[in-house]
């Protein structure tokens, strides 16, 4: 069951629905997840930077539905059935043809990655939105507005076909694919393998009495190591210092030992997409001309005007960019918001989910707005000249990683810094 809380399933049958929505999923705590392992360290680690929380329902029960609000037309949550229903296929199924996926393993596999990628997807703030059709060529879900292939393979000529057919369309990969594609612009690497894919496909099915009871694999497979993930991408010490080990190329050992790759350039990756392959390089002379995070004064007297403008320059872009984005992830919000609105019954227990629902819709936007103040300030710190450009550089790559901006609108932008800097940093 996907709440297995049974203190929230007492509440919730006593019509005790506010209650309900703030106990926690699970009554059990979960291994930490790898990727979080890779990007923030062991768990001792990590406690020293953030403290996981709980998951609540009604967090629960909000981020998923807004995946697919069109997931609550005709459902009344006050009846235990249909919240249950919630979370299986069959609410899903008006894009999923199940007669294919009856006959084809492979098809069950593929929504079944397209699944976890996109609850991946939003633990790092993106807004993920699924097709209300199938009919959809070249893509299978939105990411932040942008239309992305999702590709689960043993080998790599499905993804070469994709790109050769859709060169315009980008394509998300599992992580064992990711030698084959370095450096690819439309390519992006899932933290999902092939084999948790199989495994978790194999698991929910074989629990199911019908395919349209097929229970949404990353529940099944646990749900506090997505919210771990979740946690640690808002918290802000966390994500400095993540971000900060990216540009200095200074990322720690637990992720080099366990990718067996150049760590700056895996994590850079992970935060910034094909452009942040180049990151760890691209800031690597900041650590050796930093002195606790800023430049000496020395460094900062020899470099030339016209290098320092040409920076400045490429920073405003990149910032307006991510500002332009950050609206335009506000703009999704509500247009799901709206959507769900629509989809609703009126109801007692839908009353209260709803009212759950929208304070959390506020409680984002309001985080991304902030955000976006944030990077007004440090442009204008920058345009007057009382911030050097390399100052604010990990705090501007932080704000993209905290707000969710997909990568794939700022890889021109990421880049542009990349050349100025590397001009820049030469100067002195």
């Amino acid at each position: 069951m996907s709440i297995s809380n049974k203190r929230f399933w007492d509440y919730w049958e006593k019509g005790m629905y506010e209650d309900a929505l703030q106990c926690a999923v699970e009554e059990e705590d979960r291994k930490q997840n790898r990727l979080q392992t890779m990007l923030f360290g062991t768990p001792e680690q990590l406690k020293q930077t953030v403290a996981i929380s709980a998951v609540s329902a009604g967090e629960f029960i909000y981020d998923f539905i807004m995946i697919n609000p069109t997931v609550v037309k005709g459902l009344d949550f006050a009846r235990t059935e249909d919240l249950t229903s919630l979370f299986t296929l069959s609410q899903f199924s008006s894009h999923i043809d199940t007669t294919v996926l009856t006959g084809d393993m492979a098809q069950l596999q593929g929504y079944v990655a397209e699944q976890m990628i996109a609850v991946e997807l939003q633990a790092k703030g993106h807004d993920v939105e699924f097709p209300e059709e199938s009919n959809n060529p070249g893509w299978d879900i939105l990411v932040d507005g942008q239309p992305f292939q999702v590709k689960n393979l043993a080998n790599p000529g499905g993804v070469r076909d994709h790109l050769e057919t859709y060169p315009d369309i980008p394509v998300y990969v599992n992580e064992e694919l990711a030698p084959y594609f370095e450096g690819n612009p439309s390519v992006y690497v899932s933290n999902i393998s092939r084999d948790e894919v199989i495994d978790a496909t194999s698991t929910t099915i074989t629990h199911a009495d019908d395919l349209l009871d097929f229970e949404i694999p990353w529940i099944a497979a646990g749900i506090s190591s997505i919210y771990n993930i979740k946690r640690v991408w808002k918290d802000d010490v966390a994500i400095n210092q993540a971000v900060f080990n990216v540009v200095s190329d200074t990322s720690s050992k637990v992720v080099l030992g366990a990718l067996g790759q150049k760590a700056g350039t895996v994590v850079g990756m992970m935060f910034f997409g094909p452009a942040g392959g180049i990151t760890g390089a691209m800031f690597g002379t900041f650590a050796g001309v930093s002195q606790g995070g800023r430049l000496s004064t020395g460094i900062k007297r020899v470099f030339s005007k016209k290098q320092e403008k040409e920076m400045i320059e490429a920073m405003n872009d990149l910032i307006r960019k991510v500002k332009s984005q950050i609206d335009q992830k506000v703009e999704i919000k509500k247009r799901k918001l709206d959507k769900l609105r629509i989809e609703m019954v009126d109801s007692k227990a839908n009353s209260v989910v709803w009212k759950d629902i929208e304070r959390r819709y506020k409680e984002e936007v309001t985080y991304l707005i902030n955000r976006k103040e944030e990077l007004n300030t440090m442009n204008e710190s920058i345009k007057i000249g009382s911030t050097m450009v390399m100052d604010i550089l990990p705090n501007v790559m932080a704000i993209i990683t905290k707000c969710g901006v997909h990568s794939y609108h700022l890889q021109n932008e990421i880049k542009i810094v990349q050349q100025k800097t590397n001009q820049y940093m030469k100067k002195g």
